[in-house]
């Protein structure tokens, strides 16, 4: 009998994607809400029209993606710079950094 109970839910939703099926086959088709076209119409070789929302929307993200990079920069320097501790440069020989002896011409 739990099996049974378990898969109630699901007869429940396969009736109804039958049902709405039918009921569009039939041409009873349900509201629509996205109709009337574009909303902003294209413009050729111009910026396109931002909304209010769109442009606080924007703001609001990007200053979301550099906060967020900056903090873990600060907090965790170390995935960027290495774990390991910088070199001296001062303590490197000039055969190290390549440089010919002075008296080889």
């Amino acid at each position: 009998m739990s099996a049974l109970t378990r898969l109630a839910p699901l007869a429940r939703v396969g009736g109804h994607f039958f049902r709405a099926r039918r009921a569009r086959a039939a041409g009873g088709a349900g509201v629509r809400h996205a109709g009337g076209g574009v909303h902003i119409e294209p413009q050729y070789r111009q910026f396109p029209q931002l909304t209010r929302s769109q442009v606080i929307k924007a703001e609001f993200f990007s200053a979301t993606m550099w906060f967020w990079i900056l903090w873990r920069f600060w907090h965790d320097s170390d995935a960027v710079l290495g774990h390991f501790p910088y070199p001296d440069p001062s303590q490197w020989t000039d055969e190290e950094l390549g440089i010919l002896p002075d008296d080889e011409d």
